[in-house]
């Protein structure tokens, strides 16, 4: 209701309206929406779900004006400009006060209240799934809560179900919580499921938590498919004089063919043949026996690797050699941004959460890519992949080939 207030008051001053212009819009906010995020939000976090909250009022409110508009025979042309310039002014107000929140950029304290059999469990599981976020600063059991409070002045209280800590438990915890003045959390240990595929709903005395299915919007897929490829196709044309210069130095530099080529393992399970530069010597697969492979590894990288050429070196730095792979995309067989592809002899070794990578196409860039390349172990490149497959947008695509480019000019994590 405060940004409507402030809506209301400066509205006829930003379009030169009447007051009961303004008037009307403010009545119309506060019925129609609240545009908050809790308190406890990291900032970004918080940002986030106001600027989600304008585009919802944004909607409401233009049906608002319309109808207001064919009641007061107001000109709808500017009732829309006055809810638009409304809405920004609500969202400025909500900027400015991240930027001067006093709150400091430390990992939220909270209250562990956990079951009887989780004893010693949770904070650790907490701390490590929040990424640094969150830490423990106490934990009890439900008939210890008001003393743990009382102790550590926590910013908030995280509850953890479980069998023996559930329904009307939860309920009194929540009384508690706020007796104090301090906000509830309730864990759902779920993983890397992001807020946009999730929504509480209520089934008679029951509050459950609807979570939507992760591939369900093909049209959004397909419209990554068509950008994708147009983006592929001009890519070939533009770097074409390029793949001509890298093919002269690969084959100055050592003998054998410009390109190498690769089985791959692609969604659904369906094999294709990856094109990479080549970066290492003709009889590279062959020299292989005499390194140090570790047996039952799922993936195989030398940080110093002996059959890696010198011109090898330098576009493995860079990610050159992955160009080709513009052609994988350009034949469907690949995306712009997906998890990484994988050999056949690696998906071998696949537990059942790592075949979750098959539900989408593999890209030349990803979450891994961005993220560490090389660098990275196993169980991270399977996490940060299943990431990207259940919680995918096209923003977040748009935002990886971001990071990609920053990622390749700064060269690390590639060998």
């Amino acid at each position: 209701m405060l940004d409507g207030l402030a809506v209301m008051l400066l509205a006829p001053l930003l379009v030169g309206q009447e007051v009961v212009h303004a008037l009307g819009w403010g009545l119309v906010w506060g019925l129609t929406t609240r545009i908050t995020a809790p308190k406890i939000l990291p900032g970004a976090e918080r940002l986030r779900a106001t600027v989600s909250g304008v585009f919802k009022a944004f909607m409401a409110l233009s049906m608002a004006t319309w109808l207001l508009g064919a009641v007061v025979e107001l000109p709808q042309g500017q009732l829309v400009a006055q809810t638009i310039i409304g809405l920004v002014t609500a969202l400025g107000f909500r900027v400015v006060g991240y930027i001067f929140s006093s709150r400091p950029r430390n990992p939220l304290r909270v209250v562990v209240v956990e079951a009887a059999h989780d004893h010693g469990v949770i904070p650790e599981w907490t701390h490590r799934l929040s990424g640094g976020l969150m830490e423990a600063a106490a934990v009890c059991r439900a008939d210890g809560l008001s003393a743990a409070i009382a102790s550590v002045a926590p910013d908030a209280v995280l509850v953890v179900p479980g069998p023996d800590l559930a329904g009307r438990e939860i309920q009194r915890l929540a009384w508690t919580s706020e007796s104090f003045g301090l906000p509830l959390l309730v864990s759902t240990r779920m993983q890397d499921v992001t807020p946009q595929r999730t929504s509480s709903m209520r089934l008679g005395s029951m509050t459950l938590l609807y979570v939507d299915e992760a591939l369900r919007a093909r049209l959004t897929r397909l419209v990554k498919y068509v950008w994708e490829w147009l983006a592929a196709v001009a890519a070939v044309v533009v770097l074409l004089p390029v793949f001509v210069v890298l093919a002269i130095m690969i084959k100055l530099d050592s003998p054998g063919p410009v390109f190498f080529r690769q089985v791959r393992v692609g969604r659904g399970g369906e094999q294709f043949r990856i094109w990479k530069f080549r970066t290492m010597v003709a009889d590279a697969e062959a020299l292989l026996r005499t390194l140090d492979h570790r047996p039952g590894h799922v993936l195989f990288k030398l940080r110093v690797d002996p059959r890696v050429t010198r011109v090898g070196r330098m576009l493995r730095k860079y990610s050159l050699d992955e160009l080709p792979q513009l052609f994988n995309i350009v034949l469907g067989q690949m995306s712009l941004v997906g998890p990484r592809p994988g050999l056949p002899s690696e998906v071998a070794m696949y537990d059942r959460d790592s075949h979750r990578r098959l539900a989408v196409a593999p890209g030349l860039t990803g979450l891994w890519q961005v993220s560490g390349r090389s660098d990275l172990s196993w169980e991270d490149t399977v996490r940060l992949d299943l990431d990207y497959v259940d919680n995918w947008t096209l923003l977040r695509d748009f935002g990886i080939v971001v990071r990609t480019v920053k990622a390749v000019v700064r060269g690390s994590g590639a060998y």
